[in-house]
This record gives structure tokens, C-alpha cells and sequence, in this order.
């Protein structure tokens, strides 16, 4: 575990993206499910974000799906910058590349068509755009960045997801009333003891 620490501190001294300039708008909304386990919901505004490298006239538009923000170990949580929420919209868009890619979700083409290394490139242009806004105090992106692009990611990005990976969360007519939502947009409803998925 102490090497694991040493490299990603390590990894903070040297650059290893060249981090482009893509565009980033929009709401990030995120329900607690239980703990831990969060579902981002595409709201009226949902966020999106083009990547400097795509060429044609796709975003990135995630749909509702659910997520852990990123998957930081535990053990790094303390460290400041690295909690699952530090770059919560660099996280809702690369879990999203995740599922597109392993679940074979609907998306547009370009969309589709995104790399494990394009993914990596794609979350360290998101973060950079968050610290460019001044909405990170502490930065750890290249250290981020160096983690999503290891061996270990990439076992994940080729591995075939399970069901429960693909899972999308239940939609109810009375949540989307209760948030304000149009009838097209979807919501969990959470009730208390919860219902089994």
C-alpha cells in the first residue's frame, strides 16, 4: 500500500496529459441511494462536454445512471483532493464513457467511438476546465489522471460489465412531479426502508 502512495504522490511532479481546452456546461444533480452509491440525474440542464479533440458536433451528455463519483480507494479519502466527489463532473462524465463503452448504451456516434485513452484524456480536460473555473482548492488532477490511465483502469474498460453494472435506476412518475421535472426527465423516488433493485 505505501508504494501505491508513493506513485501517485510521485506522479504529481510530472505531467503525463497534455490537457486540451473542451467545453463544460450545464447542472450536475446527484441523488444518495445508499452508501456510497449516488445516481447523477439529467436534469433540465444537464451537464455536457466537448472534448478539444472531437471533430464533429457531439457532447458528451450523460443520462441517468448510477455512480460512486470516482473510484478513489477508500484508504485516499482524507487526502484533500481526492475524495469520489473532488472533480464530481470529470467523474460523472467518465463513468459515463464507462458504461456507453462496457454496456453498449445508446450514444452518438462520436460518442461511442471514444478510446481507454481518450476516456483518461477526456476527464483530465473536464478537471482542467473545474480548475480553470476556480472550483477546485485542491488540485490533484495529475495524480487522478495518472490513476484512471493504469493497467488496472484498463482491465476494467476491457472487462465485460456485469448486469448490475448496467443497471439504470427506476423511474417514477410521482419523483419527477415532487423535483419539477418535465415528463421526458427521470428521477428516483427514495423511500425509506428501501425497496430491493
Amino acid at each position: 500500500m505505501l508504494s501505491l502512495l508513493t506513485a501517485i504522490f510521485a506522479a504529481g511532479c510530472a505531467s503525463f496529459t497534455t490537457y486540451g481546452d473542451g467545453i463544460l456546461k450545464g447542472r450536475v444533480l446527484v441523488l444518495w441511494d445508499r452508501q456510497d452509491e449516488f445516481i447523477y440525474i439529467k436534469g433540465s440542464n444537464p451537464v455536457s462536454f466537448r472534448p478539444s479533440f472531437f471533430k464533429g458536433r457531439d457532447n458528451i451528455v450523460p443520462e441517468m445512471m448510477y455512480t460512486d463519483g470516482g473510484s478513489v480507494p477508500q484508504i485516499f479519502w482524507g487526502i484533500p483532493g481526492l475524495s469520489p466527489w473532488a472533480l464530481g463532473p470529470a467523474y460523472i462524465i467518465h463513468d459515463w464513457i464507462f458504461l456507453v463503452h462496457r454496456c453498449d448504451l445508446p450514444a452518438p456516434p462520436e460518442v461511442k467511438a471514444i478510446t481507454f485513452d481518450q476516456s483518461a484524456q477526456i476527464l483530465a480536460e473536464v478537471g482542467k476546465s473545474l480548475v480553470d473555473a476556480g472550483l477546485i482548492k485542491d488540485n490533484k488532477l495529475e495524480e487522478i489522471v495518472w490513476a484512471v490511465r493504469t493497467k488496472y483502469a484498463q482491465s476494467l474498460w476491457d472487462r465485460p460489465p456485469t448486469p448490475k453494472e448496467c443497471e439504470t435506476p427506476v423511474v417514477t412518475t410521482a419523483a419527477r412531479k415532487r423535483l419539477g421535472l418535465r415528463q421526458s426527465q427521470t428521477i428516483v423516488d427514495f423511500v425509506i426502508p428501501p425497496s430491493r433493485r
